[in-house]
């Protein structure tokens, strides 16, 4: 039940142009536009201007404002309004929650920067880039951009990019708990710090380097630098968080009342400054430190905490409180309702567990460094071919006085091997080709990556009718803790691979895998009839390989039991990211699929209402009731059942009579 990590990135937004009295700036700004001519200078003041308004919390006004201002700067034109415009805009739709979109404007504006070659545009872009993967988990991207923004800032010689860049790096880095290159990035900010005398960058190392002795253990170290951070933080919104880790720190060390003390200020001043995530965190302390003597405090603060975090959605804290009455329950002998929470605690367990992450960021560095050595590898054996050849050639020369017919040998047997050479060489690079685009056909749509290779980018698109499906192996966390790491990846790998094949099968969709979770769709890149019957059947056949794999008594593979969703309804498809693609769909129906997972059965296909009225013709289905969707309401469930007789008896009919 650690704390966050703290990330800075978020201040880019507004670090340029701040402005003050924001209701007198904005009264100004207007003024100067309605005088200014149609030239750069107007562009300009549109930006501050949309700045103004966002600081103000105007979002409409300052997305209208970011319009004008990308209209008119293509009309001059004037490439660097344009892109601060599309960052701007990109800014409005972050806060409204329309990350799709932000990352449109943002890649749209980062080319831009890097078409004029402005580096203070592109280490800003980069950085923002990095939060907004970062805010969704994607910590492998964020990595990327981070490190980016920090390779740009340092050829700008800008101390404050630079520590900014270092913090969100050490940020990601104690994210993984490689705690030791988390310091190193942290450290390095060292040298920046007196020269820039800001509160802001202080706090962020202060309590980073806090944070990060603290997951190491060395609780004594992370005091000191947690008192540190909270003596600057006094009247600032890190406060409540300042607090919550010092307490932490002063439990570790054994003073009990006093990290109740903090805990206890910690939630007053996140309650007072209406901050729900440290208000939410500092419950959960509360409860922690309460459940073993204290059972009706423990309740009340668990119980509060759960009221935030399903109103924020949060699923790990929910996880974190569910574990928590669990334990509180069990110490005061309610065995009922420990168990119950034990329950709830395990499901949000085993959704928010995933595999891969930890070791994709591991490897992006690795591979960063191996790039490099490679590279000094590659020009050290280009010097030795060069050195061999002029050695060959003096031989030659010297042989040339003695014996012309070795020579002549020799040249002809230089031109054949030459010519071999060519000829590998030639093959390789096809091989190569041909490698690069059968990835590439892995990893996207053959028509999205046909798009791609053509205009660079794809377009998003909406689709009106989509079949989505999500499997999911129940107690696959569990299991997971007592196998062998190489017995669980060949396991995960089997399974997913016949996964594979099935949907290839019934021309459905990979979208991607998640964990133990398995994500495809049908009706797209293209609309196609007939995709939630497909999917239907797929999904069935899924159920039975897995079924057919626990009966075979096979122990090189783990056994599971699946769950499997299905919902059909429109969604958003299209690809993120400037280098590392990825295909993806977004919308309610994506959400509701999910939802249809994580309530059926073992071995069952749970259906949405959506999709059973299209497929009833033909599969029995059992009605379930209904569940309470997050912007849905109340939905019907059905478990598919079979086939109907009547239906194929009715195909062949119809099949006769044409």
């Amino acid at each position: 039940m650690g704390g966050r990590m703290k990330n800075i990135a978020m201040f880019f937004f507004f670090w340029f142009g701040l402005l003050t009295g924001q209701e007198g700036a904005i009264d100004s700004l207007i003024s100067q536009i309605e005088e200014e001519r149609q030239d750069t200078a107007r562009v300009n003041l549109l930006n501050d201007l949309s700045t103004a308004y966002i600081q103000n919390d105007q979002l409409d006004s300052a997305l209208a404002c970011s319009e004008r201002a990308i209209e008119l700067s293509r009309e001059i034109p004037f490439k660097k309004g344009e892109a601060y415009a599309i960052k701007n805009k990109g800014i409005v739709e972050y806060y409204q929650g329309n990350y799709l979109d932000v990352l449109e404007s943002w890649t749209r504006s980062l080319e831009i920067f890097e078409e004029i070659d402005f580096k203070l545009g592109i280490a800003n872009l980069s950085s923002n880039l990095g939060v907004v993967y970062y805010d969704q988990g994607s910590l492998d991207r964020a990595l990327d951009y981070y490190l980016k923004s920090l390779r740009i800032s340092q050829q700008l010689e800008d101390p404050f990019r630079i520590s900014t860049a270092l913090i969100n790096t050490g940020a990601v880095y104690s994210q993984m708990q490689d705690y030791d290159k988390a310091l190193n990035y942290f450290h390095q900010i060292e040298a920046y710090i007196d020269e820039l005398d800001d509160v802001m960058i202080q706090s962020a190392y202060l309590m980073g380097v806090g944070d990060i002795y603290a997951l190491k253990g060395e609780h004594e170290i992370a005091e000191s630098y947690l008192r540190r951070a909270l003596a600057i933080n006094k009247g600032t919104p890190d406060y409540p968080h300042s607090l919550l880790s010092l307490g932490r720190q002063e439990l570790s060390l054994g003073d009990r009342e006093r990290a109740i003390k903090l805990f206890w200020e910690s939630y007053e001043a996140a309650k007072a400054s209406n901050l729900n995530l440290d208000m939410l965190q500092s419950l959960i302390a509360l409860g922690d430190i309460y459940h073993e003597d204290d059972f009706d405090q423990s309740v009340w603060a668990y119980k509060e905490a759960e009221a935030l975090a399903l109103e924020m959605d949060t699923k790990e804290e929910l996880r974190d409180i569910y574990k928590g009455m669990s334990l509180a329950f069990k110490e005061a002998g309610d065995f009922e309702e420990a168990y119950a929470y034990q329950d709830k605690y395990l499901e949000l367990k085993d959704q928010v567990f995933n595999l891969e992450t930890d070791d994709k960021i591991r490897g992006l560095q690795f591979d960063f460094d191996l790039q490099k050595k490679q590279d000094q590898i590659g020009l050290l054996e280009k010097e030795s071919e060069i050195i061999q050849l002029r050695e060959k050639r003096q031989k030659s020369a010297f042989y040339v006085s003695l014996l012309v017919l070795v020579l002549i040998a020799i040249i002809a047997l230089t031109i054949f091997n030459r010519y071999k050479y060519v000829k590998k060489s030639n093959k390789i690079i096809e091989a190569e080709k041909d490698r690069s685009e059968n990835l590439l056909l892995n990893i996207l749509p053959k028509e999205t990556a046909e798009e791609l290779k053509e205009n660079g980018r794809v377009e998003a698109k909406q689709f009106e009718s989509v079949t989505v499906l999500f499997t999911d192996f129940k107690g696959f966390t569990r299991s997971s803790q007592n196998l062998s790491p190489a017995k669980l990846v060949k396991s995960v790998d089997f399974y997913f691979s016949n996964f594979d094949r099935i949907i290839e099968k019934y021309g459905l969709e990979k979208i991607k895998t998640i964990g133990d979770a398995y994500m495809c769709a049908g009706g797209l890149p293209f609309p196609t009839p007939g995709h939630p019957k497909k999917m239907i059947r797929a999904a069935t056949e899924i159920a039975e390989f897995v079924e057919e794999v626990k009966q075979s008594g096979d122990d090189s593979i783990v056994h599971f039991d699946i769950r499997i969703g299905i919902n059909t309804g429109p969604v958003v498809a299209g690809v993120v990211g400037t280098k590392k693609f990825a295909y993806d769909i977004w919308g309610d129906t994506v959400n509701v699929a999910a939802r249809m997972e994580s309530n059926s059965e073992p071995g069952r296909v749970n259906i949405s209402e959506y999709t059973y009225e299209l497929v009833r013709d033909e599969f029995n289905c059992k009605y379930r009731g209904k569940i309470d969707v997050k912007n849905k309401g109340m939905m019907k469930m059905y478990f598919v059942e079979g086939t109907r007789e009547i239906e194929k008896s009715r195909d062949k009919k119809a099949e006769i009579s044409l």
